[in-house]
């Protein structure tokens, strides 16, 4: 992020609790990452009990916690492909009927054979049968304030049980954004290398999930829209109650 041509004015990271040695690594490297990028204390790490994951949950409290109106969100598996990544992104707000951006994430690059099946499947997958014409969380940037009209629905899994393990909260607010009259960009320049560096095992995964993320993403196409969306996180800032008691949050200084 220190790397990039535009710079982040904060940055947040939501962690649903590593061990206290991995999180104060993590705490450590962040208040570097503040010290070398001009950002001191504008570093936040959000945590939050397992018993309480989801992934629109996660995602809700992060950018409940933004300060600002255009939110940029990614994961820990994924690096930008360019130094202009986010200038990239940023580039296409000009339009105010653009509620997000995203971009296409392929696997790190290393020579294995089974990463440049890897890199096949990847392409394959988002080209032609999920068709990324969507907000993927894995790197996008949101407009704050159609998040406040509609955040990530965390009850998205009592609609659609799979929803729980696999995901697709965004898909769903990419296409509620769509319904109510709003453009979603997919820029190539802003994309992201994403893997878990599994070799054969994640390409095997991989292969199998993506057939499974297009039957979610046809059930959630039969939903009625405009919809209204439940989090229980928005309710809590609506109420002055940002953050429930299991969670917590940190600020953290640079380094001198």
């Amino acid at each position: 992020m220190a790397l990039q041509t535009v710079q982040a004015s904060e940055i947040i990271v939501v962690d649903n609790f590593s061990t206290d040695e991995k999180r104060r690594i993590l705490a450590n490297e962040l208040s570097k990452t503040a010290q070398a990028s001009g950002i001191n204390g504008k570093v936040r790490l959000i945590t939050f009990s397992d018993d309480d994951f989801s992934h629109a949950y996660s995602t809700n409290l992060g950018v409940s916690a933004a300060r600002n109106e255009y939110v940029c969100l990614t994961n820990a598996h994924s690096l930008p492909t360019s130094p202009r990544w986010l200038q990239d992104g940023m580039r296409h707000f000009g339009d105010p009927k653009v509620a997000g951006v995203s971009g296409f994430f392929v696997p790190h690059r290393e020579g294995r054979i089974v990463k440049k099946l890897d890199v096949l499947v990847y392409y394959f997958s988002q080209k032609m049968i999920l068709r990324q014409d969507w907000c993927s969380t894995i790197n996008c940037i949101i407009r704050k304030s159609l998040w406040r009209l509609y955040p990530f629905d965390e009850d998205l899994p009592k609609f659609i049980p799979e929803t729980r393990k696999y995901g697709l909260e965004d898909y769903d607010w990419s296409k509620e954004m769509l319904a109510r009259g709003y453009r979603i960009v997919v820029d190539p320049l802003f994309s992201v290398f994403h893997s878990h560096e599994r070799g054969f095992r994640e390409f095997a995964r991989n292969t199998k999930s993506y057939f499974v993320y297009w039957r979610i993403q046809q059930k959630i196409n039969l939903f009625r829209r405009p919809r209204e969306s439940f989090s229980r996180v928005f309710r809590q800032e609506n109420s002055g109650r940002i953050r429930e008691d299991s969670s917590r949050l940190y600020l953290l200084q640079g380094q001198n």
